[in-house]
């Protein structure tokens, strides 16, 4: 489904009328289990060579005859793919993205994730959420939205790879604008399977790191950096950063982790942190920040589903300031990398009193 008719006198575009792009709207979750779809069953491999015929792909993905040909008819009005000759598809560059080896990072572990039980059924109870201000996960699905992801590791190991995925989308912007030559112990706090951690330890050649998260999350991590060659350089952890976090570091990262938590949780996490650090270091958050409440940002919507899925928000720089000065810390300086596939992400540094 389009946002434009085509003009056929001019071929300008002609945006759609408002009754129509508030349909594309209200439509948008058959979308989302579209792309998920496609990305799940890997269209995008098969199709990074050239276009094939949908008996073709119905052979290499198994699936049924009639029900793929209409995903990928369904896949084009979503400008995916397109069938420039009858009954045969071809990859756009809109598509592509969802090919394992896209770059500069695949979208298609976020793109089955959020199709995933884990995080399509408590937006279902949204409304839940806007009447009651509470989490709709365990009312979605029967327990807390960690615990879900702690018994169902399929699922949790498609949302580590998608976290990795939006690190790697950041990368070229984080060092390009943030000096990590002076670090020599860089410790990332609730890292996943390494994948930001890497990327800054290839722009510290100096330095050596330690990967925290969960010890399910940490057992998968290996293979991402000994794929990077740095598997001798990282020291692997499993813990629970409400308890603990590795000490000694000159350089702790946080990335996308304190917007899934209350201030009281946050607090918590940081003053574990402030513990384990060398006196002087540096803190680094990498967060959206939450500009005020009448400036646009995809970051209000995300605010929301903070709020459905974990009972957690995103903050305004003061907020976070507030967080840290709290906690021992004192915020030095607030950096804006050039825009990318998320165009919030701020790098907030803070020093150790």
């Amino acid at each position: 489904m389009s946002s434009t008719y085509a003009n056929p006198s001019t071929t300008a575009p002609i945006e759609a009328p408002p009754a129509a792009r508030l349909i594309q709207m209200i439509l948008g979750y058959q979308i989302t289990q579209v792309v998920g779809a496609v990305a799940r069953l890997g269209l995008a491999d098969q199709l990074t060579a050239g276009p094939r015929s949908s008996a073709e792909l119905i052979k290499a993905t198994g699936a049924h005859p009639d029900g793929l040909t209409r995903l990928l008819r369904a896949a084009a009005t979503a400008g995916l793919v397109t069938e420039d000759e009858p009954d045969r598809f071809a990859l756009t560059s809109l598509g592509a993205l969802l090919a394992t080896d896209a770059q500069p990072a695949s979208l298609r572990d976020i793109a089955i994730g959020a199709a995933d039980p884990g995080h399509w059924l408590p937006c279902g109870r949204l409304f839940d959420t806007v009447m009651n201000g509470h989490p709709s996960a365990k009312a979605a699905l029967g327990k807390e939205l960690w615990e879900y992801c702690r018994d169902h590791p399929e699922e949790d190991a498609i949302f580590a790879r998608a976290m990795g995925g939006l690190s790697a989308s950041i990368l070229s912007e984080v060092v390009a604008c943030y000096d990590l030559t002076r670090f020599h112990r860089i410790v990332d706090i609730g890292g996943s399977q390494g994948v930001l951690l890497a990327g800054l330890l290839e722009a510290a050649p100096q330095a050596t790191g330690v990967l925290f998260d969960r010890p399910e999350v940490i057992a998968t991590a290996h293979p991402v950096l000994a794929a990077r060659g740095l598997a001798d350089r990282v020291e692997l952890i499993g813990g629970d950063f409400f308890t603990e976090v590795p000490p000694d570091g000159d350089l702790y990262v946080l990335k996308s982790v304190l917007h899934d938590w209350d201030d009281s949780h946050v607090s918590q996490i940081l003053a574990n942190c402030h513990r384990a650090a060398r006196p002087g270091s540096t803190l680094l958050l990498i967060e959206g920040l939450l500009p005020s409440a009448s400036e646009p940002s995809t970051l209000h919507r995300h605010n929301l589903i903070l709020l459905v899925y974990v009972g957690g928000r995103d903050r305004t720089r003061e907020q976070y300031q507030a967080l840290l000065e709290a906690a021992g810390y004192r915020l030095e300086q607030t950096i804006s990398p050039q825009a990318g596939i998320h165009p919030a992400w701020s790098l907030l540094e803070a020093h150790r009193c």
